[in-house]
């Protein structure tokens, strides 16, 4: 059963996001992980999932941001609600179930902060359907722009990509999700992936900087406008079909938690599209939203803001 939330009042120009929110469980090894041992650490508890973060880094960022996505009626979903209207987020198109449990995502890190093995059990992001969706279709068609996620099924995404009026941008999550939209990939304004998923997108290798801009070339010859994919600790490439390609270089910070990361770029880049901003300058502003947020223990960093990263791109002398 859906408890449903009232259809909020669209402004003239704003960002509709769709797909994941999740409570985050994380626990940080204090020293070298073992494997099939119990290690010293810490564990804490915090909102998350791809859709949700993302919008709540738009919304930092000054734009009006409508999010759409499931929880459940408990605590967890109860608290995802409370965080992301709190950071800025529109969730009055959030569907509350009373018979599913709250999305969760349960990882491990190196003491280093980076990933070592995590779960997810996400079943109720498969209650955003095509006929949940379709009673907000005003709302996706009139959005400046649309951003989402391959947690969501592949017909809900296929609806989504033939019913959006404004550019979409799509976070394809995993290997396995992101050929969901194979199908469709001309209905893609800009994706972001790894190189893991992009050699499964394209069945193309994508080790070596010429490698990846070949499989860039080839989303594009399937009609994707712009492809973003990360490199890691060596920052990104980016493609636009008709501007060409670039590095940007990942911006120097400390490493706390690298969760979040890709989500933050994804806002960056869409922040930087929405203000028509050139290229290379949207890569770098990208890059420094990934930076600025892995700087700290939460998924989305809560001083993040226009001026912070100006701040944090070009420091005071």
């Amino acid at each position: 059963m859906i408890e449903g939330l009232q259809h909020p009042t669209s402004s003239a120009s704003y960002v509709l996001v769709v797909g994941a929110a999740n409570l985050d469980i994380l626990g940080v090894a204090q020293t070298l992980l073992v494997s099939g041992d119990s290690n010293l650490g810490r564990i804490r508890c915090a909102p998350g999932g791809v859709a949700r973060n993302t919008a709540e880094n738009l919304a930092r960022l000054g734009h009006t941001t409508h999010l759409i996505a499931a929880v459940g009626d408990d605590a967890f979903g109860r608290t995802l609600l409370d965080v992301t209207r709190a950071a800025g987020v529109n969730i009055e198109l959030c569907a509350v179930f009373t018979e599913h449990a709250t999305s969760t995502y349960l990882a491990v890190h190196h003491s280093q902060g980076e990933m070592a093995v995590a779960v997810n059990d996400m079943g109720i992001v498969d209650t955003i359907t095509p006929e949940y969706l379709a009673a907000h279709t005003a709302m996706v068609q009139q959005a400046s722009a649309v951003v989402v996620d391959c947690n969501l099924s592949a017909d809900t995404l296929a609806w989504l990509l033939s019913q959006s009026k404004a550019p979409v941008f799509v976070d394809a999550v995993s290997a396995a999700k992101c050929l969901r939209i194979r199908p469709h990939l001309r209905h893609i304004h800009t994706l972001k992936l790894n190189q893991i998923e992009a050699q499964t997108l394209t069945g193309l290798p994508c080790e070596s900087t010429a490698d990846i801009q070949a499989a860039a070339a080839w989303l594009h010859g399937q009609g994707l406008r712009q492809v973003l994919v990360s490199l890691g600790k060596r920052g990104m490439l980016w493609s636009d079909v008709q501007a060409g390609q670039g590095l940007q270089a990942a911006l120097p910070c400390k490493v706390v938690n690298v969760t979040g990361a890709g989500d933050a770029l994804l806002a960056g880049w869409v922040h930087a599209f929405m203000h028509r901003q050139p290229l290379a300058d949207a890569a770098r502003f990208a890059q420094a939203c990934a930076a600025f947020t892995v700087s700290c223990e939460a998924a989305n960093h809560p001083h993040l803001s226009v001026a912070a990263l100006t701040h944090f791109i070009e420091p005071a002398p």
